[in-house]
């Protein structure tokens, strides 16, 4: 059986989340510096006097090694996103940069001139919160200009495939990058705007296919390929790199 409690250390004016657990199968003290916290791991009939004594014995330790994951953690993110400096849409990279400002919120900026973007970061994030906070405001310029992208392209070619639709919602779908109902509802992966142009239009068309035929039939396939001819070509680049489609 295993019983924990959080809390916090406070060693030389650095705040450290702080773990006990209890673990029937453990026959002493002992401690692991994880990515996130401090955990002590405690036989049962320990006292809270010798826990005490464990953790002031090597509270120098703790800190040093603490310090050090946070710094790798650091250099990791850094490495992992800011390095790239790039992000897909329609297949082709939108360079970014970011500044530290004094600013309160994070904000986008997009500038049409040479299609780059520009990330102001306010000056109190913690530098291992960068990239989850990059991830998170370029998934919603991400999401923006997909559902504007993937409207214009369901309006266009729903007037050429002589279709309507009903309603389009953009979506994260785990397994799926699209879908159409029997009432005309299309929903897209938004994922799928990282994609190059010829792998979304085919996409559309595809949702819009199923509006003349719920089915993958014969029929279906033949009405696709009257305004994507290589279909199969889009639909095998999914199949590949659809993975990749991704910003973490």
């Amino acid at each position: 059986m295993i019983k924990s409690k959080s809390t916090l250390l406070v060693l030389q004016g650095t705040i450290i989340p702080y773990e006990e657990r209890r673990n029937c199968r453990s026959k002493r003290l002992s401690m692991h510096i994880g990515k996130d916290k401090v955990r002590v791991t405690i036989p049962t009939r320990a006292s809270k006097r010798e826990i005490q004594e464990f953790v002031t014995v090597n509270q120098e330790w703790i800190l040093k090694n603490w310090l050090k994951m946070q710094e790798k953690l650091t250099e990791a993110a850094e490495k992992h996103y800011l390095s790239e400096k790039a992000f897909p849409l329609l297949g082709q990279p939108i360079p970014f940069q970011t500044q530290i400002t004094n600013r309160k919120r994070v904000t986008l900026r997009y500038f049409d001139e040479g299609h780059r973007i520009e990330i102001y970061l306010p000056a109190g994030i913690p530098p291992e919160q960068h990239q989850s906070v990059l991830r998170e405001i370029i998934e919603k310029w991400l999401r923006r200009k997909g559902h504007e992208i993937f409207q214009s392209k369901l309006d266009q070619f729903s007037v050429l495939m002589d279709v309507k639709y009903n309603t389009f919602r953009l979506k994260e779908q785990k397994t799926r990058w699209g879908s159409c109902s029997s009432k005309g509802n299309i929903n897209l992966n938004w994922r799928a705007i990282m994609a190059p142009e010829a792998v979304v239009n085919y996409l559309v068309i595809h949702e819009l296919a199923h509006l003349r035929y719920m089915n993958h039939s014969q029929d279906f396939w033949e009405f696709v390929g009257r305004y994507c001819s290589d279909y199969a070509a889009q639909r095998d680049w999914l199949k590949v790199n659809g993975e990749s489609l991704t910003l973490n």
